[in-house]
């Protein structure tokens, strides 16, 4: 009889976005990276904030550390949002949906919440 098969996980990562505001008013949106310092001593984390207009969406580019000889990708730790009413919502990592690493995530920001779609190429999403 073979012995069970013992493993870890495959991991999780969000390296970059689209975020789009699918809301009834505009939104300021903080996208929170994480990833090794350049020393090799603990974790760098690096916050970018913008704001999405009614209707609108940015792309979160790709963010990366260089440690000198090679370079390590940071990966979205998260996302909070700050609507014009001052409510605040975030989500965070391991996102829903997100079953490896992925190079361009989807976040749909609705009147409720924030929602981590899947961004499958027969999917219409905008």
């Amino acid at each position: 009889m073979r012995p069970p098969m013992v493993g870890i996980p495959a991991p999780r990562f969000v390296h970059s976005c689209t975020i789009r505001n699918n809301s009834n008013g505009n939104i300021k949106v903080q996208i929170l990276y994480s990833g090794p310092a350049p020393e090799g001593q603990g974790v760098q984390q690096e916050a970018s904030t913008v704001d999405i207009p009614v209707g609108g969406y940015i792309r979160a580019k790709e963010r990366s550390t260089n440690h000198g000889s090679y370079q390590t990708r940071k990966e979205i730790a998260a996302i909070k949002v700050l609507r014009a009413n001052g409510q605040k919502q975030k989500i965070v990592a391991p996102f829903e949906g997100v079953n490896g690493i992925e190079l361009n995530w989807v976040f749909i920001v609705d009147n409720y919440k924030i929602h981590s779609v899947n961004p499958h190429p027969t999917t219409n999403i905008f």
